[in-house]
């Protein structure tokens, strides 16, 4: 969940700044505060939902995209591994 937030800030502020230098630079003409704030909060609000849903089900994404893409992934934390000396 941090890892989403964190990535949302970060998208929402460069699409800030951007956002800022073109009015500044290309428009030559300030647009309102309130249109700013407003489409600062739908970049932040997208960018949440999406990072959050990606990250939140990477492990399902990526066992599809290996079907897609026809590799075969090896899950370290399924695989079994006999590491101690045998019995026999």
């Amino acid at each position: 969940m941090e890892k989403a937030l964190f990535l949302a800030i970060g998208i929402t502020i460069v699409f800030g700044i951007f956002k800022f230098l073109e009015m500044k630079y290309l428009d030559k003409h300030l647009k309102p505060l309130r249109d700013l704030v407003r489409d600062l909060v739908m970049v932040f609000l997208s960018s949440f939902l999406c990072s959050f849903g990606v990250l939140h089900y990477q492990t399902k994404i990526d066992d599809f995209l290996s079907i897609l893409t026809n590799t075969s992934s090896l899950k370290p934390d399924n695989t079994q591994v006999f590491v101690g000396t045998p019995d026999f």
